[in-house]
């Protein structure tokens, strides 16, 4: 059996042609490219097939699609893409037997039991139960699921949490606000904690302390590491402020997603921009915002919290998922009995075609 999955998030489109064998999934063809390279999912799907020979092709059975927006009813508008899909017309067009498409944060949660420990780096320690997991993702959008263990498997609640209303918390948060209000109307949280939020606040800032913005290309794409070099060398008085009005504002949002799921189970950080940031996460600012919460700040104190630094998780909790539904597919059609959960043993297995 072969199955395409995919990580289709408003900067890079992943996909991955797995073969299924004994010890676990064969990586077949591996691609990642840069998402405006495409009109559209369907036309980065159909350059991928057509890398693919005619036989693999044929034996493609299913489509798992980890996607950046809202899904229901197998359609998605992508929030950050001027895409709009449906499984079916994907299927038709394709010619694919059956695509599936899953909110990319659902399919995140997915992969959040399989991380090996050396790749979580705790940033609150605090003391995990069975409770809800909180998955927090910051790219060039905001993500937020939670997740929580069944007998049969894992449940997730995916949301968009991400474009609720941002809540100032100090004068210098207010007047952010104020600014981005006067140019966008609504301010969610998405609009300052992304790649395009932590420019936006940088650019504030630079107007703050009266000093021009420095001249580089980098901060259109992946502002971080340029400026975190810049804090960390001191060199950029608006990048330090910028950082730590991040972090203020990330840690403040983190404590109200967890006190909505009630995420004593743990809050999870993953993305490509807090990869850059993590360092930055471990001081008092983060940490005070998340637990500032009144009478309940002793329980955010007992709620651990971890950075992901897995390379492809979204790649991973799509390919967990997708194994686990096909098992109990192909279980429901031949009436054998067991829990899709034993497919999970071997679904993180990679092993790459010579």
């Amino acid at each position: 059996m072969q199955m395409l999955i995919g990580d289709i998030g408003g900067t890079r489109v992943r996909l991955r042609l797995l073969e299924s064998t004994a010890g676990g999934w064969q990586i077949r063809h591996e691609s990642i490219r840069r998402s405006q390279a495409f009109e559209s999912l369907e036309h980065a799907l159909r350059g991928f097939l057509e890398e693919l020979s005619r036989t693999e092709r044929a034996n493609v059975r299913e489509a798992w699609l980890a996607v950046a927006g809202p899904v229901a009813n197998g359609r998605v508008r992508f929030t950050n893409l001027p895409w709009e899909s449906e499984a079916h017309l994907l299927e038709t067009a394709l010619k694919l037997p059956s695509v599936h498409l899953v909110n990319d944060l659902e399919a995140l949660a997915h992969a959040l039991p399989h991380i090996p420990q050396r790749q979580l780096i705790p940033i609150q320690k605090g003391h995990a139960d069975s409770g809800p997991r909180l998955l927090i993702s910051v790219g060039t959008g905001l993500g937020v699921a939670s997740s929580f263990t069944e007998a049969d498997g894992i449940r997730v609640l995916p949301s968009e949490g991400g474009h609720s209303d941002f809540a100032s918390q100090t004068r210098e948060q207010h007047a952010l606000w104020k600014s981005l209000s006067e140019q966008y109307g609504h301010v969610s949280y998405e609009r300052l904690l992304s790649g395009s939020g932590l420019v936006k606040i940088y650019k504030y800032h630079c107007d703050r302390y009266a000093c021009p913005p420095f001249d580089g290309h980098a901060l259109t794409e992946d502002p971080a590491p340029l400026l975190c070099q810049r804090a960390e060398n001191r060199e950029d008085k608006a990048a330090t402020a910028a950082i730590a009005c991040f972090s203020e504002i990330l840690g403040a949002f983190a404590g109200n997603a967890a006190l909505f799921s009630l995420a004593t189970g743990g809050v999870y950080l993953v993305g490509g921009l807090l990869a850059r940031l993590q360092p930055f996460l471990s001081d008092h600012r983060f940490i005070q915002a998340f637990q500032r919460k009144g009478r309940l700040q002793t329980l955010m104190q007992t709620i651990p919290i971890h950075a992901v630094t897995t390379a492809e998780p979204g790649l991973e909790g799509i390919t967990q998922l997708a194994t686990r539904q096909s098992l109990a597919s192909t279980n429901r059609h031949t009436g054998v009995q067991g829990s899709p959960r034993e497919s999970e043993v071997h679904a993180g297995a990679y092993y790459r075609q010579p």
